[in-house]
């Protein structure tokens, strides 16, 4: 019989971009695991992540609340205490929760992302976690006991990398980048992570399946430096083997840290293109081969169908594309579109394929709305918000889908440093912001129309239609206006949020009316 509330498993993909998986139109088949799966789920054709980067995306989805109004908008950020956690209110309600997570800006920084777990296992970290699993005893209790008192030594310096703009400045260096990216387990272990999970789901639906579990999941595999096995990058990269040229720029580029973030102040050639295409094609499909050993224990487990499946990234990826690289400054598809499936049939039908554009930020809704749990937030509800409405045909109203591209204040400082002239000539410092309508994007850069693309003609965003708006004039005028009602609302949601302490919107009469006239409360 199965029990009232299902299990979940929220599996974030990091940095990978939906473009490169054959369900979203790749040509090359480098996720045949996470395809078949997606044959039992739901997929989500247009899902935008509602930050470009780890800490205000994940903050979005474990709130659901735009970055703006979460305020998880830099690596010395905290998350106020009066905003409730999706594994907070899980928790709550009988969930044991649990992370797995090789991302260390999740894992490693203070943040009030972890908020809401039982058990939190980082392998992100010069020491990574060795999770409890069974019984506890002999040679694997005391490494534990070891592994935890030396991380009172080395999870503090950890986190100073990502506070001070001289220590990452120093870490962006050549010569200590192989040092902290492989020595100190920069992108986790992929490998080890997934054998711990799949020990853990086993172990849990052995013992304590009577207790609903929550386990959320960070795979780093797709995010620099690229490092693939042997075997994956003889299969997708083979010029790293035979060309040397294409072999000594990927040895440079993943050992100049700060070429991953910069914008291209010289475009890429067509070789190293090809080379950090390939390369992170390799990371992909090494990392979906290692996801089957998660499926393969969900299918024998008989606990597929009472499990609810979210398979998602928090961003994707730039290798070039409008002269940006990685993940820090821009909110073009190639960084915003992720993937996203969802995996439970009581409610998402397989293979149905979804072409609305909708919010990441939404997971929040539709996984407390499936553990049956209410919850209410400046006026919309779980049930409001949940992506079952999407499956329904009943979008809520007032509802708009928007990125707000915060950029990493750090990396800015790193620039100053580095590459000043930069930062004014790609507009770094600025907040970028981008709505979406039927088929169309409005974007501005510091508060000031900026782009303007028809994805459906231009899915590459190469034609800025406010160059020549001829036929979209009102498209533009609308997405503008709702842009402005957008910055209204979550602007009076941030105000109306204080860590530590709610406030009385009773004595705040301009919130009051805002959020009144925007329809966030009666």
């Amino acid at each position: 019989m199965a029990q009232a509330k299902p299990h979940i498993i929220f599996l974030v993909l990091d940095t990978h971009r939906a473009g490169r998986m054959s369900m979203y139109g790749y040509h090359k088949n480098t996720t045949p695991v996470l395809e078949g799966f997606s044959e039992g789920a739901t997929l989500f054709e247009h899902a935008i992540a509602p930050g470009q980067w780890t800490i205000p995306s994940h903050g979005s989805m474990f709130t659901g609340l735009y970055p703006t109004a979460h305020q998880t908008t830099q690596s010395f950020s905290t998350l106020p205490t009066n905003i409730p956690t999706l594994a907070e209110l899980l928790r709550e309600h009988g969930y044991d929760t649990v992370g797995f997570c090789n991302n260390p800006l999740i894992g490693v920084m203070d943040n009030g992302l972890k908020r809401g777990f039982s058990n939190f296992y980082n392998y992100g970290t010069t020491l990574p976690d060795m999770p409890q699993i069974g019984d506890d005893h002999g040679l694997r209790r005391l490494q534990r006991l070891t592994i935890d008192l030396l991380k009172n030594v080395t999870v503090p310096i950890e986190r100073r990398f990502g506070q001070s703009p001289l220590l990452l400045r120093l870490a962006t260096m050549p010569i200590f980048v192989p040092i902290w990216s492989r020595i100190m387990n920069f992108k986790g272990n992929t490998h080890q992570s997934l054998v711990d999970v799949t020990g853990y789901l086993r172990h849990h639906f052995a013992a304590h399946n009577d207790q609903p579990l929550f386990m959320f999941i960070n795979m780093m595999e797709t995010h620099l430096p690229y490092h693939p096995p042997p075997a994956a990058l003889d299969r997708w990269a083979p010029s790293i083997k035979h060309d040397r040229e294409a072999r000594e720029f990927l040895q440079l580029f993943n050992n100049s840290s700060y070429r991953w973030m910069a914008p291209l102040v010289e475009p890429l050639t067509e070789l190293q293109e090809r080379t950090l295409r390939d390369v992170y094609d390799a990371e992909i499909a090494y990392q979906d081969q290692e996801l089957q050993r998660v499926f393969r224990v969900l299918n024998r487990s008989g606990q597929l169908e009472n499990t609810m499946v979210v398979i998602v990234a928090d961003h994707g990826e730039s290798h070039g594309e409008h002269d940006f690289m990685g993940h820090s400054f821009s909110i073009y598809e190639e960084l915003v579109h992720v993937p996203l499936m969802i995996r439970y049939p009581q409610a998402f039908p397989a293979g149905k394929r979804i072409p609305q554009t909708i919010s990441t930020r939404r997971l929040f809704h539709t996984v407390l709305e499936a553990a049956g749990i209410a919850h209410e937030a400046f006026g919309k509800s779980v049930h409001d918000l949940s992506l079952v409405r999407t499956i329904e045909g009943k979008e809520p109203p007032l509802e708009h889908v928007v990125i707000e591209g915060y950029p990493p204040v750090n990396f800015i400082n790193v620039m100053e440093m580095n590459n000043p002239e930069a930062i004014e000539r790609f507009r770094v410092r600025e907040t970028r912001r981008a709505i979406y309508g039927d088929g169309t994007k409005l974007m501005d850069v510091g508060g000031r129309l900026d782009e303007f693309f028809d994805l459906k003609q231009d899915p590459l965003e190469l034609d800025n239609l406010l160059d020549r708006p001829q036929g979209y004039e009102n498209e533009a005028v609308r997405l503008e206006r709702e842009l402005e009602q957008f910055m209204l609302g979550v602007e009076a949601q941030r105000d109306g949020t204080k860590a530590g302490e709610r406030l009385d919107y009773s004595n705040n009469p301009e919130i009051l009316e805002r959020l009144r006239g925007l329809g966030y409360i009666e």
